[in-house]
């Protein structure tokens, strides 16, 4: 049996023993049982397979967490077609990942349907390829990782028994399923353990009342109060640096902290339940070593390859190991810590270096209004902050500031015209357009 036959198998078995998307729209609840989907996601490829769609055609998707979503992802399995989906980006960055991926059929949603466009020249994969994922790309515009099947399979088989997912879990969906954190390790475990997720249409601001798991980044966690956190009987805050408050309201409770990178699958390490401390990444799940303060790691659920104008490209060195650029401690137990990257450090006019990331977490832990905060100062001889911030936040933000840190928040239409305007925010562009 295929790889992916084995998946589809256990993706089936799942679906149909009791998952559900409890799909909320405008005010409106619609429960998609998973046979339902599967039908839908059925009849999706018997059209594809009627419009010739080849084989192993890459079919790229950009729609919101929904039941379409998940059905254009099983109708691509089913078909043995390479599911792509791309989150909601600035036009021209839309354009650029599809100049790279070159897909047979691009679906999207311009309007107020879903359209399908079938494209010329598609490009095939002939790996087990089952995902091509990309990097939120916090000093770029993000690469794209391809996963296989067995990837996959690790990925589900590592996290489900942590999760402890069953058919009695509700899952509230708070992060976009075209990110692999989501996409993998919050939909898939879900599917096969029968669970339900619930979505929304709109941005998600309550979590429903007996929602039993939960999989997001500190940026939400931070916004959660202690008793829902605590209530809670699983899940993986990950996705981001936890800082020591947000660890002081997860201590104790069920969660789990996670680490990982598009690249990676994206699990690679796991804390123990209600283990947390400042800059915690947990324990890790596959072979790793430090090459001086730089994680480097093998994993059976890792991609196989990088996309790049030239075709693929191979991410590991000549001992097989992959360069993760997040610099890690450890302590006697193995526990890991987060350090910083790689490639964030900059220097000041007057030759100071910088290194940001660990200040912009404490920032981001004790301004939980705030999606994110940048420190920079390009050409300049003092750091300065730029924050993005929901409107109703913004005076809320600006009254509890007490840094030394100039506050600078960017109208909505700054945030806007970034080329990656979801995700992490792009550093260089953010570098090279810093607010006065």
């Amino acid at each position: 049996m295929s790889g992916r036959h084995k998946f589809l198998q256990h993706l089936a078995e799942g679906l149909h023993r009791g998952f559900a998307l409890d799909w909320h729209l405008d005010g409106n609840t619609h429960a998609w049982p998973g046979h339902s989907l599967w039908a839908r996601a059925a009849r999706i490829k018997t059209r594809w397979r009627r419009a010739k769609i080849i084989p192993e055609s890459r079919i790229a998707v950009s729609l919101p967490n929904s039941p379409a979503y998940l059905a254009y992802m099983l109708a691509c399995w089913m078909g043995d077609w390479i599911f792509c989906p791309l989150p909601i980006l600035h036009p021209l960055e839309t354009q650029r990942r599809l100049k790279l991926l070159q897909p047979a059929l691009w679906i999207h949603y311009p309007s107020d349907r879903v359209q399908e466009e079938i494209l010329e020249g598609g490009i095939h994969d002939d790996q087990d390829a089952a995902l091509i994922l990309w990097s939120s790309g916090s000093m770029g515009g993000g690469n794209a990782y391809r996963l296989s099947f067995a990837a996959l399979d690790w990925q589900v088989a590592t996290h489900l028994p942590a999760l402890q997912l069953s058919a009695n879990s509700l899952l509230w969906n708070t992060l976009p399923w075209a990110h692999a954190f989501a996409g993998v390790l919050e939909l898939l475990p879900a599917c096969m353990a029968g669970s339900v997720i619930q979505v929304e249409a709109q941005r998600a601001r309550h979590p429903p009342q007996d929602c039993s798991h939960l999989l997001t980044v500190p940026r939400i966690a931070r916004l959660l109060t202690p008793k829902f956190l605590h209530s809670l009987q699983g899940g993986i805050i990950g996705g981001a640096p936890i800082g020591k408050v947000l660890a002081n309201q997860l201590q104790g409770t069920a969660l789990r902290v996670g680490y990982g990178q598009s690249e990676a699958g994206p699990g690679i390490t796991l804390g123990h339940p209600g283990e947390f401390q400042p800059f915690i990444l947990g324990h890790s799940l596959v072979e790793y070593a430090l090459r001086g303060e730089t994680l480097h790691y093998h994993s059976p659920g890792q991609a196989d390859a990088r996309l790049s104008a030239s075709g693929w490209q191979s991410i590991q060195d000549d001992q097989g190991w992959i360069n993760s650029g997040d610099e890690v401690s450890q302590d006697p137990d193995g526990c890991l810590f987060w350090r910083g990257r790689e490639d964030a450090g900059f220097s000041l006019a007057n030759g100071h270096s910088i290194r940001p990331e660990a200040e912009e977490a404490r920032l981001t832990d004790q301004y939980p209004e705030a999606e994110s905060i940048i420190l920079g100062a390009p050409g300049a001889r003092h750091l300065t902050a730029v924050a993005k911030v929901p409107g109703e936040r913004v005076s809320t933000l600006r009254k509890k500031w007490q840094e030394p840190y100039p506050l600078s928040i960017p109208a909505a239409q700054f945030w806007d015209d970034a080329p990656v305007p979801q995700g992490k925010p792009s550093r260089r562009w953010l570098y090279s357009h810093w607010p006065d």
